[in-house]
């Protein structure tokens, strides 16, 4: 059983980590208030922590994708598991 959720849970951080990186451009094009909220919690994150995160629009743009992609992965998986 280990390998089956190991293996859905690698293919979903695959799948957001590419699609994140082509769909980043577009929430600039889209939703630019949403894109400049990004930059803003990233530059927080990267003074609170000290983290070298590049503070740029693509950078910002494929983590917003990321974070959406991987949340409803999270909740497709739950409702899938304990359904």
């Amino acid at each position: 059983m280990p390998a089956t959720t190991g293996g859905s849970h690698a293919f979903a951080s695959f799948a957001t980590l590419v699609l994140g990186t082509l769909l980043s451009k577009y929430i600039w094009d889209l939703m630019p208030p949403l894109g400049e909220a990004s930059l803003y919690v990233i530059a927080a994150i990267r003074s609170l922590t000290g983290a070298p995160l590049p503070v740029s629009e693509e950078f910002a743009g494929t983590v917003v994708v990321m974070v959406a992609i991987s949340f409803v992965w999270g909740v497709v998986y739950h409702l899938g598991r304990h359904d």
